[in-house]
């Protein structure tokens, strides 16, 4: 029938899926996990009293949607050796859903070249055109990669971010919030919009609009509300919502409490 080739974007060019592609990069990482592990420093960095807003604050506000996806993708793939993944631009691009090789290689670049300003990530020329592309720490210092240690605030981003089209349904605000939610690293947590928005540098109605994408794709749910006490109301208590994550996209290995910091509120009252 004439068309159906165009089911699936970028077939009928003769590429390589998006979700096919992304696949076979997961798939060579090797992670035993399924999990991809993240520092707390690429949404926030510093310690109590003395933290400030991470990385991923500029590329929500530039609204660098495609850079922040390469970027997951990236820290995926680059899970050994000298963290680095060497591949063809256009493989690249097919991840951010892009088949057009010219526009493709443009939109990569740019992409990795805002990356590499934030000191996230290096490149340099690889064999056959490719280009290599390294993993550096994720609070922006520009120094080399480690894999973060049972004492730092870390989180793990699961596979089924991908595997469940996540990463193109959500919206910027929705896939910001997810990151959020997940370095929580409790069952339940408050998410307050003024809060989150000054801890991790968004908008309110940013943090807003992620919740309001999270609960529309089932990824985040409301799990009661919290009691707690505050010098802001008249009465000195307050209440607030608690949300969870739902299942596959939830928290991964909780044995360990989440360091405390300036993400966490005044502790709830019964």
């Amino acid at each position: 029938m004439a068309g159906s080739g165009t089911d699936v974007p970028g077939e009928s060019l003769g590429h390589m899926t998006q979700e096919r592609t992304i696949k076979l990069l997961l798939d060579r990482s090797k992670r035993a996990k399924r999990t991809v592990p993240i520092r707390r420093d690429f949404l926030q960095t510093g310690k109590t009293p003395n933290t400030q807003p991470g990385v991923m604050r500029s590329l929500v506000a530039n609204k660098q949607e495609r850079a922040l996806d390469l970027y997951l993708v990236m820290a995926a793939v680059t899970g050994a050796g000298d963290y680095s993944a060497t591949d063809w631009s256009s493989t690249w691009a097919r991840t951010v859903g892009i088949f057009e090789e010219k526009s493709g290689a443009s939109a990569v670049s740019r992409a990795w070249k805002a990356l590499r300003e934030l000191n996230v990530i290096s490149t340099a020329r690889g064999t056959g055109r490719r280009t290599a592309v390294t993993k550096l720490l994720e609070d922006g210092s520009g120094r080399l990669y480690h894999p973060p240690v049972a004492n730092e605030a870390y989180f793990q981003l699961p596979f089924e971010y991908w595997e469940e089209n996540l990463h193109t349904a959500l919206s910027l605000p929705g896939k910001a919030v997810y990151l959020i939610s997940l370095a929580q690293r409790k069952q339940k947590f408050p998410l307050a919009q003024a809060k989150i928005g000054e801890w991790y540098g968004l908008a309110e109605r940013t943090v807003a609009n992620g919740i309001k994408d999270l609960i529309h794709h089932e990824v985040l749910e409301r799990a009661g509300s919290q009691t707690y006490e505050t010098l802001a109301v008249p009465s000195g208590r307050a209440s607030r919502p608690l949300y969870s994550l739902k299942d596959p996209f939830g928290h991964r290995g909780l044995t360990v409490p989440a360091p405390r910091d300036s993400s966490e509120e005044e502790s709830p009252k019964d």
